[in-house]
C-alpha cells in the first residue's frame, strides 16, 4: 500500500516528536493523521522547560523556515538571551552553597532553553490535531494497518508512528511486554511566580537553571525558569519557575526506617519539603521555605525505559520518542534524543515512503530506524 490521502501515516501523539514528524512529513508531501489523547494543547499546562543543544541543527533542518524563526517565541526569557545571557547550568552543595560543577556558556545558535509548551504550539502550526483519541490497539497486514481508539473510532494507514510518551499505549499494543524501569526516587514539584526581587537572588547565580544536592542527606532540586517579564510587553508579568525536590526512596533516608514515600495530603507534602529545605543553604532555603501553602505541590514516582537491545516492533508500526527510551529529565537530553529520532527517521523511512512503501522495504528500513535509536539512546 502506498501512501496517499486515504493511507496516510498515522501518527499517534500530539508531544514534540509527533507534531515535528507530521511538519516534515507535509513537506516531503506525506499526508498524516496526528491523534493525541488529550482534549487540547493546554491540557498539561506548561510543563518542563527544554534545553535544546546537540538536536538544534536537526531541528532547523527538519522545520521549514517560517517555523524556525519562530522558535524564539518559545524562549523561556526572550529579553535575556536577546542580552546575550546563557546559563551554566550550574551544580551545587545544599548543605554549603558552593558551587561544585558548571558547563561554559553557548550562544542561542548553539543552545535555547525553551518550554515543552510553547514548542509544541509551533510545531502545531497547521498540524490538523484530532483531540481525544486515546488509543486501544493496534493491527497491522502485508499492506495496511489500522489504530483504534477507545471512543470506538478507527483509522487505517500505511504506517501507524507511536510517539505517545513514556506510557505509551502504543507501546503496549506493540509490545506487551516491554515495561518501564522504576527509578527509586520521589519528586514534587511546583510552580512559582516570583516578583524580580525574590527570583533576585537565584538570578544571581544563573538567569535560566540552577540545581544542587545536599552532600550529607542526598536530597535534590532544581528550579528552573519558565517564564519572565521580558516576554510580555506588560512588564509586571511575574517570573514563573518550576521547583522540584527530589529524594531517594530508600531505607535510612533522612533517619527514617522506611522509605518515604509522597504525601497524601497538601499540607503533609508542604511540611516535608520545608523539612528538607531547613537543611539547605541559601537562597534555596528560602526559596524553598517561602512556598506559599496554598500552592499545590505535585508527587511524580520517577520510570525511564532504557530501550532492550533486541528492542523490535513488528508490522506496519514503530516507536518514537519516550515511547521508546524515556529518560528522566536529570539527564538533561531527552528532547534532543526525541529530534534526532525525527531525523533518523526522515532519513531512512520517508525515501521508501515516497517510492513505493512496500511492506519488505518499509519493514526493512523501519528496522534500521529502530536499531539506530536503541544505540543511540541506550545508557
Amino acid at each position: 500500500m502506498t501512501v496517499s490521502q486515504s493511507n496516510p501515516v498515522l501518527i499517534v501523539g500530539a508531544g514534540i516528536s509527533g507534531l515535528l514528524l507530521a511538519q516534515n512529513l507535509g513537506q516531503h508531501g506525506i499526508p498524516v493523521r496526528v491523534f493525541e489523547r488529550d482534549t487540547d494543547l493546554e491540557t498539561r499546562g506548561v510543563g518542563w522547560g527544554l534545553t535544546l543543544h546537540w538536536s538544534l541543527p536537526a531541528l532547523r533542518l527538519l522545520l521549514p523556515d517560517h517555523l524556525v524563526k519562530r522558535l524564539p517565541e518559545a524562549y523561556v526569557d526572550r529579553s535575556a538571551v536577546s542580552e546575550g545571557l546563557s546559563s551554566t547550568f550550574p551544580f551545587f552543595d545544599l548543605s554549603t552553597g558552593e558551587l561544585k560543577a558548571s558547563t561554559p556558556k553557548a550562544p542561542e545558535s548553539d543552545r535555547i532553553r525553551v518550554t515543552r509548551q510553547g514548542l509544541r504550539a509551533i510545531l502545531a502550526t497547521d498540524i490538523n490535531i484530532e483531540w481525544n483519541k486515546s488509543l486501544s490497539g493496534v493491527s497491522s497486514t502485508s499492506d495496511s494497518v489500522t489504530a483504534t481508539f477507545e471512543d470506538g473510532s478507527s483509522a487505517t494507514g500505511c504506517l501507524l508512528v507511536g510517539c505517545d510518551g513514556a506510557q505509551s499505549r502504543a507501546r503496549r499494543a506493540l509490545l506487551p511486554e516491554l515495561e518501564t524501569y522504576k527509578i527509586p526516587v520521589r519528586m514534587l514539584g511546583v510552580r512559582l511566580e516570583l516578583s524580580p526581587e525574590q527570583i533576585k537572588p537565584i538570578r544571581d547565580l544563573d538567569p535560566f537553571f540552577l540545581q544542587g544536592t545536599h552532600s550529607k542527606n542526598d536530597t535534590f532540586v532544581y528550579v528552573s525558569l519558565l517564564d519572565a517579564p521580558g516576554n510580555h510587553e506588560d512588564n509586571s508579568h511575574p517570573y514563573v519557575c518550576q521547583m522540584c525536590v527530589s529524594w531517594p526512596y530508600r531505607e535510612g533516608f533522612f533517619n527514617s526506617d522506611s522509605p518515604i514515600e509522597i504525601p497524601d495530603t497538601a499540607e503533609e507534602s508542604h511540611n516535608l519539603v520545608r523539612k528538607f529545605a531547613e537543611t539547605w543553604a541559601e537562597p534555596f532555603r528560602s526559596l524553598a521555605l517561602g512556598v506559599p501553602t496554598d500552592l499545590e505541590l505535585k508527587g511524580l514516582k520517577l520510570q525511564d525505559l532504557p530501550p532492550p537491545k533486541d528492542l523490535h516492533t513488528s508490522g506496519r508500526a514503530v516507536l518514537m520518542g519516550d515511547s521508546i527510551h524515556a529518560t528522566a529529565m536529570y539527564r538533561g537530553e531527552g528532547a534532543n534524543h526525541v529530534i534526532l529520532d525525527v531525523e533518523e527517521f526522515v532519513k531512512r523511512v520517508v525515501p521508501v515512503l515516497k517510492e513505493s512503501g512496500d511492506n519488505s522495504s518499509l519493514r526493512s528500513v523501519l528496522d534500521e530506524y529502530e536499531q539506530a535509536v536503541v544505540i543511540r539512546t541506550r545508557p
